[in-house]
């Protein structure tokens, strides 16, 4: 017989692409960047860059550059995106929450899971995200707030610290492959809920198309991490 598992204890949320469909505002602030910058992208220069760090979607985008151009450059895109967010004219908004995202997060509120949003996006992004939305959880990892981005585990470890919860007892829910691969090097169970990458499911690892429908019971069904790392 399958070993029963309990519902986690805290579930640590992805923010672009996982609780936000924010595709629109990062490609759009990537253009400003390139056209500001002479780079040409190519014809599938988004995937290329999902769920990667700022810093590494630059060396993706335009090869190698100084660190001090790279932090210019991360500069610039940052800002960009941070004037789409406040600028209205257009019409329409540049983020908005991904199918089934809100109620699932409003679920774990009420049944008292704790949770987190853990992100490769710089804390002013967040912040306004956030706001934006009125997204409600009780802790938030930025990008440049940890000194390894995902792949890395740093982020979620941090978040699990903060919480009081052990990596074991914790979800993660992702969107990328990147950052699938921080949750399971953290040692955690591992929702992958894919946008713009496909994302292979394993036997430590489900695959659902959206967060439509899933509840504690999907969550307490994951299957146990491979091997928590030792952190």
């Amino acid at each position: 017989m399958a070993e029963l598992l309990r519902p986690p204890e805290a579930v640590l949320l992805d923010l672009d692409g996982t609780l936000v469909d924010s595709e629109r505002l990062w490609q759009q602030a990537y253009r400003v960047w390139a056209t500001r910058s002479g780079v040409t992208l190519g014809a599938d220069w988004w995937t290329g860059v999902v769920g990667t760090s700022l810093d590494g979607s630059i060396g993706v985008l335009a090869g190698d550059r100084s660190p001090e151009q790279v932090s210019e450059d991360v500069g610039t895109v940052v800002e960009a995106a941070v004037r789409l967010l406040a600028d209205g004219s257009s019409g329409r908004e540049p983020v908005a929450w991904r199918p089934g995202a809100r109620t699932f997060v409003a679920g774990l509120d009420a049944a008292g899971v704790a949770t987190a949003v853990v992100t490769s996006s710089p804390r002013v992004l967040l912040d306004a995200v956030v706001d934006r939305l009125g997204i409600e959880v009780l802790v938030t990892v930025a990008g440049d707030e940890v000194a390894r981005s995902k792949p890395d585990p740093e982020g979620y470890l941090a978040a699990a610290r903060e919480l009081e919860v052990a990596p074991a007892a914790c979800v993660v829910v992702e969107d990328s492959p990147t950052g699938v691969a921080a949750g399971e090097a953290a040692g955690m169970r591992v929702l992958a809920v894919p946008s713009a990458v496909p994302i292979a499911a394993t036997p430590s690892r489900r695959v659902v198309a959206s967060l439509a429908g899933v509840d504690l019971g999907v969550l307490a069904a994951l299957p146990a991490p491979m091997g928590p790392a030792d952190h």
